[in-house]
């Protein structure tokens, strides 16, 4: 009997403890939330580096997957996780909007280079240079530095 009690007891301080980490505590501030976008843009771009860029439609044949994933692991995946504060919450849902659509984009990129469709990778590059456009003016607004490339 006492060592159910005992049980319960810590399984209910498990519940206060997983619900008190998924409160707004884990908020960022405004440089933090810059400071840590940063740092995931800082890891892709090492990462994106590492691979090298896709010059020719069998480069992005061969790249394009490694490009994705890792865009995928660094950014997508992490800026979903992030915890913006009120004064900059919309433009972070803006940015999570961004890098899904962005994700996706790339993706059909790589499809259609696997296709051979040229046109279809042309229009695809524009579009994704496009949300590149947008993502580094909203960065920039959000005080994030390495994700703000010219």
């Amino acid at each position: 009997m006492l060592r159910r009690r005992i049980s319960l007891a810590l399984l209910g301080a498990l519940v206060v403890l997983l619900l008190s980490a998924c409160s707004d505590d884990d908020t960022l501030s405004r440089e933090q939330y810059a400071s840590r976008l940063d740092a995931m843009c800082e890891s892709f771009a090492a990462r994106e580096q590492e691979i090298g860029e896709p010059r020719t439609l069998e480069d992005l044949v061969e790249k394009g997957p490694r490009v994705l994933d890792a865009f995928e692991e660094t950014i997508v995946e992490r800026v979903h996780d992030l915890k913006a504060p009120s004064e900059i919450a919309a433009q972070a849902e803006r940015l999570v909007e961004l890098t899904d659509r962005q994700r996706d984009v790339l993706a059909e990129l790589v499809e259609a280079a696997k296709q051979n469709d040229v046109a279809q990778v042309q229009e695809l590059a524009s579009k994704n240079a496009t949300l590149n456009e947008e993502t580094n003016a909203l960065a920039r607004n959000l005080g994030a530095k390495s994700c703000a490339t010219d």
